[in-house]
């Protein structure tokens, strides 16, 4: 039994998708702390207004739930970009920069740009078909 159950098990690539569920909570947490506040702030507790310079904070929790567990260079990349942006409006919003979104706006298309050029310049592995190559001509 246990050796067709090996065989039936060739080739299967196992996959550890408990990586994934740290950054799940590290968003979660971010979510959960924001309809926390929220709801206070409804009930008269505690002053959301106060924290509105805060907000960024979120950007930079949804980068770091990305980083928890990179399955991919593009993954890495978003959560560097979301940490990136999120910082900079953080420290516009307290005063400590000039520079904020109304300025660096511009390099999100340039962003997306480079993106899709990469991605259009990247080598794929040529696809058989049945019958020969793809692309190639069926007569031999």
């Amino acid at each position: 039994m246990t050796s067709q159950l090996q065989h039936g098990l060739e080739g299967c690539e196992w996959r550890d998708e408990s990586h994934g569920l740290w950054g799940a909570f590290v968003l979660g947490l971010g979510v959960f702390a924001l309809g926390a506040v929220l709801f206070l702030d409804n009930f008269g507790v505690l002053d959301a207004g106060e924290l509105r310079p805060w907000w960024p904070v979120l950007l930079v929790v949804l980068g770091l739930s990305h980083l928890t567990a990179p399955r991919s260079i593009r993954r890495t990349a978003w959560g560097l970009s979301w940490i990136a942006v999120g910082a900079i409006m953080l420290l516009h919003n307290l005063g400590v920069t000039p520079i904020g979104v109304e300025v660096l706006w511009p390099v999100v298309p340039v962003i997306l740009g480079a993106g899709l050029v990469l991605r259009g310049t990247k080598r794929r592995p040529a696809r058989f078909e049945r019958g020969g190559r793809r692309g190639s001509d069926a007569r031999v």
